[in-house]
């Protein structure tokens, strides 16, 4: 157990690197790929959402902006978009930061409803756009120029690369001063103003992080896909799974919203295999995360976290006791000891 828990990372990471060389089949290769881009976009949001406490619905606006920035430098411009992915991210990054600057100054439900009207705003202008976005039939991209034998498997180690960058940002953030102030924000956002946090400023710069690795990959999703629509790219669902996969590991938490992408993204492919492209996936989903909010509503990563140390306190206690009066009684034997010398 205690091996576990020193080595596990090193182990992970160990076990995604082999993965696509252990299952060869194409499909796993794209599982894997979806498994690494939702775990990486889910700890994106988590940094605005599970860290500052401002939940956004429309966070599939950035993925969709990103899809579109590498799939027009791909056509117009012949940029490769692996390259220009990361840079073109940065662009709306600085989008978000200035959208983020006019939305945080509403919060809660108003915030919420903000992010979901900035989402049908890109979606209905680029369905409207159609000499630049070619409108609802989309845009296509070049095929990708290696073996189709490795169709995905370069793409599955691309993400996992910004999936690690990603973790690390998020654990950078919120062990340093600026994360502090963005928990304290969430906690009680008056309160951390009144003892000197900018809290307008934190909302935005968290805003605009957490808007680059979502458009990083839905520009990465562009073009594995090869061809990307307006229905499909500033699609409502991708920012929803975003918050179930991060509520479902533990919102506010590192790996949290790993966990949760590692649990949800295998668990939709099963349920479409047996049931299908219909209604009844998002039904099952539905009624899935009802059940974790009931029952584990700090997640399950927090939740089972929250077990162990509850078990182990008692026994902590126990030995703490035991050990107490084991030096209790040693200490009386000595002097007993002491006293029947004293006395000869």
């Amino acid at each position: 157990m205690e091996f576990l828990r020193r080595w596990w990372k090193p182990l992970a990471f160990l076990l995604l690197l082999a993965f696509p060389w252990v299952n060869r089949e194409p499909y796993y290769h794209s599982l894997g790929f979806f498994v690494l881009l939702y775990a990486m976009m889910a700890t994106s949001w988590n940094i605005m959402g599970g860290y500052t406490g401002y939940k956004s619905l429309g966070h599939s606006a950035f993925y969709g902006l990103g899809a579109y920035l590498v799939a027009i430098a791909a056509n117009k411009l012949g940029w490769n978009p692996l390259i220009s992915a990361p840079f073109l991210a940065i662009i709306v990054a600085l989008m978000a930061v200035l959208l983020g600057w006019i939305m945080l100054r509403t919060s809660g439900s108003a915030f919420v409803i903000a992010t979901i009207a900035m989402l049908l705003i890109f979606r209905i202008t680029a369905l409207n756009l159609r000499e630049i976005t070619k409108g609802a039939p989309g845009i296509s991209q070049p095929l990708p120029p290696w073996s189709p034998e490795f169709s995905r498997m370069p793409f599955y180690y691309y993400i996992l690369f910004w999936l690690i960058v990603a973790l690390f940002v998020s654990w950078y953030i919120r062990r340093s001063r600026f994360g502090l102030g963005l928990v304290a924000m969430r906690d009680d956002e008056g309160k951390a103003e009144m003892v000197g946090v900018n809290t307008t400023l934190y909302k935005v710069l968290a805003f605009g992080v957490s808007a680059y690795f979502v458009a990083l990959g839905g520009g990465v999703w562009s073009y594995f896909t090869s061809h990307i629509s307006p229905i499909y790219a500033f699609d409502i669902l991708v920012g929803v799974d975003m918050i179930l996969m991060t509520m479902l590991g533990g919102l506010g938490t590192l790996w949290g919203p790993v966990l949760g992408a590692f649990i949800l993204v295998p668990a939709r492919d099963l349920i479409l295999f047996k049931f299908g492209s219909t209604t009844i996936y998002l039904a099952i989903i539905g009624g899935l995360m009802m059940l974790v909010i009931i029952f584990m509503p700090k997640g399950f990563l927090t939740t089972i976290t929250g077990w162990v140390e509850n078990r182990r306190a008692p026994r902590a206690a126990h030995q703490g006791a035991r050990s107490m009066a084991e030096i209790y009684d040693s200490s009386s034997e000595k002097k007993h000891r002491e006293d029947e010398s004293s006395h000869e």
